[in-house]
């Protein structure tokens, strides 16, 4: 299920992402003086003591490394009041909640903690290659005002796939209980289930009725659901990268133009990112396969650096028409990577407003609670300085319909994407 990859990837490498591109350091940004650690009392009980120890941790970190300087400038007032809460007493569900409670006073979604996974018997005993048990789908969770599990894709041979599930359907109910935002950091766990057992799902088809389906779980092993094609009737290429698998995109993409290009030389080619979340997105890699030079700038607090990339000229990438799709759906290092095409004219992007979304994540583990704080460090400007944070990707060519409002059969933006390369 896409609740494990999106934790596992944010946890994993992101620190890397940053340090490969961190070439070159500018001046630091004047600080206010930081302020002190407060003392931790031994006559504390010990538990409350080691939530302190990870409060003021992950406090700290947030001071020195989150992305906008400006927002923790006057944080102390809510840091004080929450320890107070975390000094009284408090076990430790109540602790993870209390900590987002005090990151909620910065207003970025992007800005979390993730709580540690429960522990069981069961769970005790699997291992890394043990497949998960559900119905085999990469879902989007629910957000505000959209009270759903969003279908990304379907795993070939998957109870979703012999059910009739398909990408753009939305989940409203799991056994008649509907989805709600609150519930986001559960609900996918109440999709999943032991092997064998049966879940009642209420899905929603763009322009169609609600309907139940009653599905029985399997292990699942994640397939690849990359996808490359002529769009039929076009001499136009079409690539829908695999979100799950970012170590090998870019060859993927790569050998994905050559075939679409072996009997004829294309006339265009559309790579679709409407529901690229994954934070390890492959963006200097993946920007060389269309760009070559100096293509943007990574910001943190420690000042600018300038990304390079060095081409490859694929089938004629280099100077292939290119069409970027993205949506709402849109996320992260991909929302980055689609403005950095667009502002060095190398494409046209097609959709709806991207929504800003596009921090570098760095994960820190909290020693004594395992939870993991997640935090916005850097972000990837164009060569003009252009910033998307929390502004998104304005397309050059607007759709009226968001990602969940159609299908794949009727699918206006790829529409859209065929009458922009035909001109």
């Amino acid at each position: 299920m896409k609740s494990n990859m999106r934790i596992r990837s944010r946890r994993l490498g992101l620190c890397a992402i940053i340090g490969a591109v961190l070439l070159s350091a500018c001046s630091l940004p004047t600080l206010k003086r930081p302020q002190p650690t407060p003392a931790i009392s031994i006559d504390l009980p010990l538990r409350t003591q080691a939530q302190l120890r990870d409060y003021d941790l992950a406090v700290k970190a947030v001071r020195d490394q989150y992305l906008d300087v400006a927002v923790v400038a006057n944080w102390q007032a809510s840091v004080s009041t929450y320890r107070d809460r975390v000094s009284a007493g408090m076990d430790d569900a109540k602790f993870i909640s209390t900590l987002t409670d005090l990151l909620s006073t910065l207003h970025d979604d992007d800005l979390s903690i993730v709580a540690p996974a429960p522990q069981s018997s069961t769970a005790q005993t699997q291992t890394a290659a043990t497949p998960t048990s559900g119905i085999g789908i990469l879902a989007g969770l629910p957000e505000p005002d959209k009270n759903r599990v969003l279908v990304f894709a379907v795993y070939s041979g998957s109870p979703a796939e012999r059910a009739g599930i398909k990408p753009h359907d939305a989940i409203v109910k799991v056994d008649g209980a509907p989805v709600t935002y609150e519930e986001r950091d559960t609900v996918l766990s109440q999709i999943r289930g032991q092997a064998g057992s049966k879940v009642t799902l209420t899905i929603h088809t763009p322009g169609q009725p609600d309907r139940d389906l009653s599905l029985t779980r399997q292990p699942i092993t994640a397939g690849s659901t990359f996808e490359s094609k002529r769009i039929p009737g076009s001499n136009i290429g079409y690539i829908l990268p695999d979100s799950a698998a970012v170590d090998g995109m870019t060859l993927a993409v790569a050998q994905a133009i050559r075939d679409l290009s072996s009997a004829q030389e294309l006339d265009g080619l559309v790579l679709d990112l409407r529901t690229m979340q994954n934070p390890q997105f492959a963006l200097t890699d993946m920007l060389g396969l269309f760009v070559n030079g100096t293509v943007a700038n990574l910001h943190t607090r420690a000042g600018a650096a300038k990304i390079e990339v060095t081409g490859k000229n694929i089938a004629g990438s280099q100077e292939l028409p290119l069409v970027v799709l993205v949506s709402d759906e849109t996320r992260g290092v991909a929302e980055s990577y689609a403005g950095i095409l667009q502002e060095l004219g190398r494409a046209r992007i097609i959709g709806v407003p991207t929504p800003g979304r596009l921090a570098l994540i760095t994960p820190l583990t909290l020693p004594n609670s395992e939870a993991v704080l997640l935090i916005p460090t850097g972000e990837f400007r164009g060569v003009k300085d252009q910033s998307w944070y929390h502004k998104g990707i304005k397309p050059d060519i607007p759709s009226d319909l968001t990602w969940e409002q159609y299908t794949n059969e009727n699918d206006p933006q790829i529409q859209q994407a065929l009458q922009a390369l035909s001109k």
